[in-house]
């Protein structure tokens, strides 16, 4: 599974393991994005501060409210630690410190994760839940596949076991 350089990563672990109940293994931890749905137009250069600014608002509220619906904590930019019990999530300060503890979703809550495109960089991971609507995550490219395979309940399933299984 996916751990990033730990020397920068030495402080999350700690705070993250401090979170961790009796019993339970943290397996990873990783950076993680909301995916973004920005308009992307165009606008007057004088107006571009003020269009920059109703953006980030309005992600704000999409996420509050996907957060309500799903009941799964979500900030615009994240750290997730993985354990055997539960997905721990953290909100994230400039420069990629840790932030606050936004709260956390059970592992038995988790049906199925899918990472659905290929490539470098930031890469989705869709996480469908029992009762609620399905979450859209963004994860380095390295850990994404790893993280489906682990949700799903399938850590030991390699990508050609799964193409021959289909």
């Amino acid at each position: 599974m996916y751990m990033p350089g730990r020397q920068r990563w030495t402080g999350i672990l700690a705070e993250a393991r401090s979170e961790l109940r009796r019993g339970e293994l943290l397996q990873a931890i990783f950076p993680a994005l909301s995916p973004s749905s920005s308009g992307r137009g165009m606008a007057p250069a004088e107006l571009m501060l003020a269009v920059v600014a109703a953006e980030h608002l309005a992600q704000r509220r999409r996420l509050r409210e996907q957060a309500r619906e799903s009941m799964f904590p979500l900030a615009s930019r994240m750290v997730i630690g993985l354990s055997n019990q539960r997905l721990l999530i953290w909100s994230v300060r400039p420069g990629w410190r840790l932030g606050s503890f936004i709260g956390y979703v059970a592992r038995d809550r988790i049906l199925q994760a899918t990472a659905p495109t290929i490539g470098t960089g930031w890469r989705t991971v869709n996480i469908y839940l029992a009762q609620e609507p399905t979450v859209s995550i963004k994860v380095p490219a390295r850990a994404a596949d790893d993280l489906a395979r682990e949700l799903s309940g399938r850590p030991d399933l390699t990508d050609s076991q799964s193409d021959s299984a289909s």
